[in-house]
């Protein structure tokens, strides 16, 4: 299969209307399409132009696991995109395999009660999270002039953040977070100042819908916050809960007020594409 036919096939497998995937190959078993390649393919420009149609692929260092049947082959790269993936490697013989796969997701609503939403968040995405450094939370905080919420500590400690969910939901990391809140420092809100004002509102994640979502710095513990949601029109709204709950109700619970889940079939962390200098 030529480069052009086979990324044109990736592109029709990966969409969302289809039936279940299967393979021809012998012995493969369904939820799956391997896909012919052309000897001598470009490898690396196959690479790049995977990752400038489905953002940063997912690779070894990032705990890759085989995503589809044949533990003989070596997966190198793999690309997640709502209910399915694309992954990329090489057969023991040397010969390149490229494999669309049905991607093995839980039903948010049937995991299990008292969960804690971070792990529902790692549950419902698969586990496609990077693995991070930790970071000088210290030195954040120092910065910032404020504590910040655990949960949100943990949940840029597991998935980084440099990327979104969905490919929708963008959550700042440390770095950007103190750029988001510098931006708005002195800016008017719609119903809260903005931090360091007493009771002002901290920024911690935007989304394509050009709502912003904020803490509401109230009181000592940053734990108890609550979150803000402003949109386009600066209209606010306030949830009682933590960042985490937020994110995982707002991608899952279709009566959130703020809900997508009409927009997908399953639900991912999209590694941001690092710019070549």
């Amino acid at each position: 299969m030529e480069d052009e036919q086979l990324l044109a096939a990736v592109a029709r497998l990966m969409q969302m209307n289809l039936d279940g995937l299967t393979c021809d190959e012998t012995g493969h078993p369904g939820g799956h399409t391997c896909l012919p390649v052309t000897s001598g393919v470009d490898v690396d420009g196959l690479v790049k132009t995977l990752t400038k149609r489905y953002a940063g692929p997912f690779t070894q260092a990032d705990g890759l696991r085989p995503l589809v049947a044949g533990e003989q082959v070596g997966w190198t790269h793999a690309w997640v995109w709502d209910a399915r993936a694309v992954a990329l490697g090489q057969e023991p013989d040397g010969r390149t395999v490229v494999a669309v796969t049905e991607r093995n997701l839980p039903d948010p609503g049937e995991l299990p009660v008292g969960m804690p939403w971070l792990e529902r968040l790692i549950a419902i995405t698969a586990g496609t999270a990077p693995l991070v450094p930790r970071f000088d939370w210290a030195a954040v905080e120092s910065r910032l002039g404020t504590p910040l919420p655990s949960d949100y500590r943990r949940l840029v400690e597991t998935f980084g953040c440099d990327g979104a969910f969905d490919a929708f939901f963008k959550v700042f990391t440390p770095e950007e977070l103190i750029w988001h809140v510098g931006f708005h420092a002195g800016k008017g809100g719609s119903e809260h100042p903005h931090f360091p004002a007493s009771a002002g509102v901290i920024p911690w994640s935007n989304n394509e819908h050009e709502e912003t979502i904020f803490w509401i710095n109230e009181g000592s513990d940053p734990d108890r916050w609550p979150v803000y949601a402003v949109d386009s029109l600066n209209e606010g709204s306030r949830f009682e809960c933590t960042a985490t709950e937020f994110l995982f109700r707002q991608m899952t619970d279709p009566d959130h007020p703020l809900t997508t889940t009409s927009d997908y079939c399953g639900h991912w962390f999209m590694k941001s594409v690092q710019r070549e200098s």
